[in-house]
């Protein structure tokens, strides 16, 4: 088949969010699988214009009528070497990434676009960006089209086309011929909202779970990745420790880069200091202030958190409970996060009324995103709702165990400790502890359950541990202690099961976007 694809933002060009993520690795394994893609976007900051590429042409277009001229540039995914085709504006280039006039123009762009080609099986939209451009697609073009759901709650504008007064979400969504959100779980949420109720009786609909790239993710890899993301200007290990590992050696070697970077913080900060000094021009990321600082031994839990500025990641708990969590545990915590500007000045708060314990990056450093997963103990994704989330498949890959809401995506992808280790202890396969009340009592539950059974009941842990004709861990890092088993089974768990090679994510696409074209035509 060859697909266009419709990508508002591609990691690590464009991204803000998860979604890049997303629009980077699916045309890469849609392409494994023998399909041809193309991935159309906006050169948004011109940050796309700066790599390799070539103009192809010029198109007009008229918008409330004034005419707009844009270059459309084709240039390889510098990670990928999938086709990408950009349009080009330098007034629009500089919009917001999410303005809603970026997309109304995108709709028409992919039309006039897409009309030279006779030969295109299928065009997918991702978000609601891409909304109004799908039901185009379907509608001028004649094309099977599908639309995928990255986040439900953001809808876009209202406006009206074809006599349909609908969202732009909507409007990709009536107009599809099949579409999906990206967990099962989530897909069954989502059937409570009766407009999505009512297409999925019409047409297909799936749940068809997100995952991360093992080239990208391995930790192995994780001083080139570091390097890759600052354009090769800035190398992690001028800084401090940090060096590839295994899920063998991750309770050898995690433990050493937490207290290197995070509990030796001038590293960090010296890291920093380069990273806000650098030109961004070319690579995805802002400056980063940091606030607060963290002092503690090797064996003092570090609780990490990666995340969007928004409300649904879970913010408001984590201000209200973290500072019974801190008075009553011996624990860091270390936040990388950017958004809403409340939220900034709560992290801004926590670190600075918890000297010593917490540290609080405002920004975004992909890069930075890496060396938290990779020397945090434990991180924790307390969110409201979450379609899918591949924070938590990051950390996993990174062999850290998460904390998590059980919730959409986080309940599909996360293996939970049990809640009774005692008399269910399965250490051997949790790659996590899962909470279900969205309130402080539910993360605190969770954070002293996980920091329970993987630092403090020790001991306890010993009769598991005879049973198993192990000896008894004197140490979190042990390599027979339950945190080190669980490192394990992160890695192992991701491999399996949650990375684009092996997940069969890709293989359900296919499915989709024939389901899409026989819907179409038949």
């Amino acid at each position: 088949m060859k697909i266009a694809i419709l990508a508002p933002t591609v990691a690590p060009l464009t991204s803000v969010g998860g979604l890049g993520d997303v629009m980077q690795d699916l045309p890469k394994f849609l392409e494994s699988v023998g399909n041809e893609v193309i991935t159309i976007t906006f050169n948004h900051k011109n940050k796309i214009s700066y790599l390799p590429h070539e103009k192809k042409k010029t198109l007009g277009i008229k918008y409330q009528g004034t005419k707009i001229e844009f270059d459309v540039i084709e240039t390889k995914h510098p990670f990928t070497g999938v086709k990408i085709v950009v349009f080009s504006n330098k007034e629009f280039n500089q919009l917001d990434i999410w303005d809603p006039i970026k997309y109304e123009v995108f709709a028409d762009l992919v039309v006039d676009y897409l009309s030279e080609f006779d030969n295109i099986d299928c065009v997918s939209g991702h978000d609601w960006p891409c909304g109004l451009a799908i039901a185009k697609c379907h509608e001028k073009l004649d094309l099977p089209t599908t639309m995928t759901i990255h986040n439900e709650a953001f809808k876009g504008p209202v406006v009206e086309y074809k006599g349909c007064v609908m969202t732009f979400l909507e409007l990709g969504i009536y107009f599809s011929d099949a579409f999906n959100t990206v967990s099962p779980t989530h897909a069954e949420e989502i059937k409570s909202i009766d407009f999505i109720r009512e297409q999925s009786k019409i047409k297909p609909f799936h749940g068809i779970i997100n995952g991360i790239d093992l080239d990208l993710y391995d930790p192995i890899h994780i001083v080139d990745k570091m390097l890759k993301l600052t354009d090769g200007k800035l190398d992690p290990r001028a800084y401090g420790f940090i060096c590839g590992y295994s899920a063998e050696d991750a309770h050898a070697v995690k433990p050493k880069i937490k207290f290197s970077w995070f509990y030796n913080s001038k590293n960090l900060k010296n890291y920093v200091e380069s990273w806000n000094n650098m030109d961004k021009s070319s690579i995805s990321g802002t400056d980063v202030e940091i606030y607060g600082d963290l002092k503690g031994n090797i064996e003092t839990p570090l609780i990490g958190f990666v995340g969007r500025g928004t409300y649904q990641k879970g913010f408001s708990i984590m201000f209200e409970a973290f500072p019974e969590i801190l008075e009553e545990h011996d624990i860091r915590f270390v936040m990388l996060s950017t958004g809403e500007k409340d939220i900034e000045e709560g992290m801004k708060d926590l670190a600075e009324s918890y000297s010593g314990k917490v540290m609080s990056l405002i920004g975004y450093c992909p890069p930075l995103a890496s060396l938290i997963f990779a020397g945090s103990d434990w991180t924790v994704v307390p969110s409201v709702w979450e379609p899918c989330g591949l924070v938590q498949m990051e950390s996993m890959a990174y062999c850290t165990p998460v904390i998590a809401r059980e919730v959409g995506g986080l309940k599909d992808t996360i293996i939970p400790l049990h809640y009774d280790p005692y008399n269910n202890p399965n250490f051997d396969v949790a790659t996590g502890v899962l909470f279900k009340h969205y309130d402080k009592y539910g993360l605190k539950w969770g954070i002293g359950h996980a920091l329970n059974w993987s630092f403090y009941k020790l001991r306890d842990i010993c009769l598991f541990m005879r049973y198993k004709q192990i000896n008894c861990p004197e140490s979190p890092y042990d390599k027979q202690a339950p945190l080190s088993m669980m490192m394990k089974n992160c890695y192992h768990h991701t491999v399996k099961n949650l990375s684009w090679q092996n997940n069969a994510s890709v293989n359900k696409y296919k499915a989709l976007f024939g389901g899409a074209i026989y819907n179409h035509y038949i």
